[in-house]
């Protein structure tokens, strides 16, 4: 696994969290299992977890299904 080296100056992770917090996001996604890590322990050590969260997309996919479980999926018409 890929690690940043030395424990010397910002953390990419944190520089990213800064500029999402900045733009105003209130969630940040991502589809990699590695920078998820990287970004909610960086949302950890910002003290920013009031601000923003990190969600995996399949987290904002399961989300949205829920929120339209109410309706129903158009099916295409079966050909006669």
């Amino acid at each position: 696994m890929w690690a940043e080296g030395g424990t010397e100056g910002t953390r990419n992770g944190e520089i990213r969290i800064k500029e999402a917090v900045a733009l105003g996001a209130k969630v940040l996604a991502t589809s990699c299992p590695f920078c998820l890590l990287t970004f909610e322990d960086a949302v950890k050590i910002s003290g920013s977890a009031d601000q923003i969260v990190v969600k995996d997309i399949s987290e904002l996919v399961v989300e949205a299904m829920d929120s339209n479980s109410n309706h129903q999926i158009p099916t295409p018409n079966k050909l006669q």
